[in-house]
């Protein structure tokens, strides 16, 4: 399975705004020019992120975008599904489908314990985690 390009610059795009809660907002300038996304991309993710409720927009001058709630509060999760819809990797792991191989089906177990853990590391990581300081050991043990 594989995150769409809308979800990981949102995600990241989502750390900008959330290193200015909740004086500062941040602008899509700003966000653009940090993190490297293609304006006119940024758009059209902060749009989808304004339409989900995650962020709230403050015009004028001093305007930009704002988390609508603490960065504590918005999981890596919730901006996935926000940006590319439900995490389904698997037509069987959708909660609304109805398969008629259910009851014998020997490959469904690994199909949902798939999509737990997918649901559960991305609903362990909130906003606050992603802009605390990382040390350089941090970066490390991540590389794969």
């Amino acid at each position: 399975m594989k995150l769409s390009t809308k979800s990981r610059y949102g995600t990241r795009a989502m750390t900008e705004i959330a290193r200015g809660w909740p004086e500062k907002p941040v602008t899509r300038r700003e966000i653009a020019e940090l993190q490297r996304i293609p304006d006119s991309y940024l758009e059209n993710i902060l749009v989808s992120l304004k339409e989900s409720g995650l962020v709230t927009t403050i015009r004028g001058a001093r305007g930009g975008y704002r988390l609508a709630q603490p960065p504590e509060d918005i999981t890596v999760l919730m901006i996935v599904e926000a940006l590319q819809g439900p995490i389904i990797p698997v037509p069987c792991t959708d909660p609304g489908y109805s398969c008629e191989s259910i009851f014998s089906c020997r490959t469904a177990p690994v199909w949902n314990r798939m999509y737990q853990a997918i649901r559960e590391v991305l609903e362990q990581h909130a906003l606050s985690d992603l802009i605390r300081e990382k040390t350089q050991e941090e970066f490390i043990d991540f590389i794969i």
